[in-house]
This record gives C-alpha cells, structure tokens and sequence, in this order.
C-alpha cells in the first residue's frame, strides 16, 4: 500500500467515524420533535400556573404539584425513547452501528450533568416547605448542565453541539442572574426552540451528505 492510498483509507475511516458519531449523537428529528414536546409541555405549565414563574409551582394543591412534575418526566421520557428509536432507524438505514463507541461517548459526557441536575432538582423541590428562590434555580440549572453536557460531547463530533452547548450555557447564566421568575420561558426557547432549530439544521446537513 502507497503514501497515497493509506491517506486515502485514514481519511475514509475518519468520515465514517464522524458520520457515525453524527447520526448517534445528533438525531436531528429527535431534537425537533423533543423541542415540539418541551414547546407543548411549557404551554401546559403556563395555564397551570397561570405565570412563567417554576416558583409558583408551590402555590398549587398537591395533587396539582404531582401532576406537573410528571407532566415533565413523560417529556423526559418520551424525548430519550424518541432519540433511541429515531437513532437506531437512522443507523441502520445508513449502515452504522447503533451503539459502539460513539453511544458511550455520550452516556459519558452526559451522564454527570444528568446525575447533578437531577440531584438538585430533588433537593430544590423535596424539602417539607420549599423556597420558591431555590425552585427559581432548576430551569436555569438544567439548561447549563445540560449545556456543559452537550458542549462536551461536541469535542468528539461536529462543531454543531458545542454550539448548541455554549448556547445552553449562556442562556442558562442569563436566566439564572436576570430571569430568574420567567423559568417557562426560557425553557420553551431554549430546550424547545434551540433544539428545534438544531434538529432542522443537522436534517438539512444530512440531505446536503455532511459529513
């Protein structure tokens, strides 16, 4: 084998690992149909509320209470079946592996900020009488942990979700230091209309072949 057919080969390898990883990280219909959801799931939370403030939560009956946070985690739920399923078909489709080294990529990269957020939502919301400033703090923290999840699992893709990240980041910081009473919001623009317009984006890279 030449100079130039091993150039060749490495770089072959090298776009199918970034294909790869693209269409198992980056399920471009998953992302706009989970920020649909987030979009439905804030207009839900709006009219229960009856304010954009996550605090006011706490102002509901309990049954009320029980009823939003599983509103939330049917969202949650159905947004990893929906990449899970959405990816899977993708990759056979395309020939590539499901799983393998890009999925653990992910649950990596991921996995900590998931664990952390979820930490803090518990202590935020469990306590017998909750502060509705702490409450204030979930939707911004979420969307930086997330942000910080999702920007570390661009270091081994695309240059698309560090964007997406450092997007999440920055609003997340916004929210959390000037808008901390407008939580419903920043979570339809950020979890639902950033990932929409991602999910529109790496649909429209697929269609163009980018690797």
């Amino acid at each position: 084998m030449d100079r130039q057919e091993a150039l060749a080969r490495i770089a072959e390898i090298q776009r199918v690992m970034e294909r790869a990883s693209l269409y198992t990280l980056l399920p471009g219909g998953a992302a706009v149909i989970g920020g649909l959801l987030v979009l439905a799931g804030c207009a839900v939370s709006y009219r229960m509320l009856g304010s954009p403030d996550f605090a006011d939560l706490l102002q509901l009956p309990l049954p009320q209470q029980v009823a939003f946070c599983l509103l939330w985690l049917a969202i949650g739920v159905a947004g990893i079946t929906l990449e899970l399923v959405l990816t899977a078909r993708t990759a056979r489709r395309e020939g590539l592996s499901s799983g393998g080294r890009a999925r653990r990529v992910a649950l990596i990269s991921l996995s900590p900020s998931v664990v952390v957020a979820m930490l803090l939502t518990f202590k935020f919301l469990v306590p017998l009488e909750p502060r509705p400033t702490e409450v204030q703090y979930i939707v911004p923290l979420w969307m930086m942990l997330y942000g910080t999840g999702v920007f570390t699992v661009g270091q081994f893709s695309i240059r698309a979700p560090r964007l997406l990240g450092l997007a999440f980041i920055i609003a997340g910081a916004m929210t959390l230091l000037f808008f901390q009473a407008c939580g419903v919001i920043a979570a339809a623009l950020s979890f639902g209309l950033l990932h929409i317009a991602f999910g529109l984006y790496i649909t429209a890279m697929r269609r163009r072949g980018a690797p």
